[in-house]
């Protein structure tokens, strides 16, 4: 008992002594990241040392798969471009096989089983080089990092979720964690995350900056030399816009409109958000959602800054497997994107916004006469050229001809359905047939889920009833 004891105590001072934030990692019920990182601007490379305070929530597991990469390509390959100086796991060096079939995860074969309800600490040093494409990427004095620490799959009644990097849509399932993060880059560097300042110092031409994010699905982040940046306090919450270039004042004052009608309207309608500080960046990437942050490109475009933004509730505090249910990731934040309209709008803004984003569109026709009969319930890349088509515009098509047809064109009803379904998954995973059974049950309509079955296994005139 004193044996595991002194361990317990050894490794909270390992994990607490990395950082001057305080880390509550016993009384959460969350994975806990703790991470140090050092930009190296001269050879374009990331140096990542942390931990994996990492609980099992599942099943008893006798071998563990970590993605490197999540939901980033590595163009160079794992081997060559990621080398670890130590890989362990509760303090013993620990080997592991490069495995899944883009070689960006890690296979481990524990030497005692993990059993539920259990944790362990996984720690590792290793550095990347940036490339110069995609979500991990350099563009001269601007760095790109949405994705570059390692997580464990998820482990569930199918197996384990080892997906793929896919440029389509997003493969990033994972659960809820805490996240330390100290970040030292040069002196005159910004960076733009979701995670909260907790301190900023300077030393010996270098900055250090840390950083607080709970109760999130990821942690990333972008820096460069050359940020422009714009604050405001909005409703109790401190937002930022960091741009690579000078923004004119409308821009600035419309960039932030966009934010609070979006902050707004959901969280009077669907949820909280629970996070105190929000960050949009402009830059070199046209759109992705992190959480606390969201990417969009300069070319400024509202309908991209606020369905990124609505992903914070159908993406970060509502988690999915975006790989595997593609439409209750994209295709219902997309969907959701028209409650901003009708706010500003009414009944024209929401119907033209759908009238945009319909799959029945007359310069969609080969597009749709492509795909009759085919299934939306597929892996991300399955799509192929038609992921666009069918989860941005047939997705959100299908959600508008429910509630015309089935809820008798009440908006504010489907509203009211989504903010219970945040109230009932909020800080937990939904599946598709959860989202599906509490539309049923809070419409009052019977078939909603064997409709909304039918649509999706096969594509087909939204006429067709069960």
């Amino acid at each position: 008992m004193m044996k595991k004891g002194f361990i317990a105590l050894f490794l909270a001072i390992f994990i607490l002594g990395c950082s001057k934030a305080p880390r509550d990692i016993y009384n959460t019920l969350n994975n806990v990241y703790s991470m140090d990182l050092y930009l190296d601007t001269s050879e374009d490379s990331l140096e990542v040392e942390g931990e994996l305070f990492y609980k099992n929530d599942d099943f008893d597991l006798d071998e563990l798969y970590l993605t490197i990469y999540p939901n980033a390509s590595n163009p160079r390959g794992a081997g060559n471009n990621i080398v670890f100086e130590y890989f362990q796991i509760d303090g013993v060096d620990t080997t592991y096989d490069v495995s899944g079939t883009d070689n960006t995860s890690l296979h481990v074969d524990l030497s005692t089983t993990l059993l539920k309800g259990e944790r362990i600490t996984i720690s590792y040093k290793y550095t990347f080089l940036y490339w110069n494409e995609d979500r991990i990427a350099n563009y001269g004095s601007y760095y790109l990092t949405m994705f570059f620490y390692p997580f464990v799959n998820i482990y569930d009644d199918e197996g384990w979720n080892i997906e793929p990097y896919s440029f389509r849509g997003e493969t990033y399932y994972n659960n809820l964690g805490d996240y330390y993060v100290s970040l030292n880059v040069p002196s005159d560097y910004e960076v733009a995350c979701g995670g909260g300042l907790w301190d900023d110092s300077k030393s010996d031409g270098r900055r250090m900056l840390e950083y607080v994010l709970k109760d999130a699905r990821d942690f990333s982040f972008s820096a460069s030399n050359s940020y422009y940046i714009y604050e405001r306090t909005i409703e109790d919450i401190d937002f930022q816009i960091y741009s690579t270039r000078v923004l004119a004042d409308y821009e600035i004052d419309n960039s932030f409109g966009y934010l609070e009608t979006t902050l707004m309207v959901m969280e009077r309608e669907i949820g909280e958000y629970y996070y105190d500080h929000f960050t949009l960046e402009y830059g070199h990437f046209y759109g992705m959602e992190s959480t606390a942050v969201i990417y969009c490109s300069m070319e400024i475009q509202e309908g991209t800054v606020v369905h990124e933004m609505i992903h914070q509730w159908f993406y970060s505090m509502i988690g999915n497997d975006q790989a595997d249910e593609s439409f209750v990731d994209e295709a219902l934040t997309t969907y959701a994107t028209a409650f901003y309209y009708y706010e500003l709008y009414g009944v024209d803004g929401y119907n033209g916004y759908l009238d945009y984003r319909t799959s029945l569109k007359v310069e969609f026709v080969d597009r749709y006469q492509a795909n009759l009969g085919v299934s939306l319930l597929r892996q991300v890349d399955e799509y192929g050229e038609y992921y666009g088509y069918l989860i941005y515009y047939h997705g959100p098509a299908m959600f508008r001809y429910y509630v015309t047809v089935f809820l008798d064109g009440d908006i504010e009803k489907m509203e009211d359905i989504l903010g219970v379904y945040y109230q009932t998954y909020a800080k937990k995973i939904a599946t598709l047939d959860e989202l599906l059974d509490l539309i049923e049950d809070q419409s009052g309509v019977e078939i909603t889920k064997e409709w909304f079955y039918l649509q999706l296994n096969e594509f087909q005139d939204f006429d067709n009833r069960p």
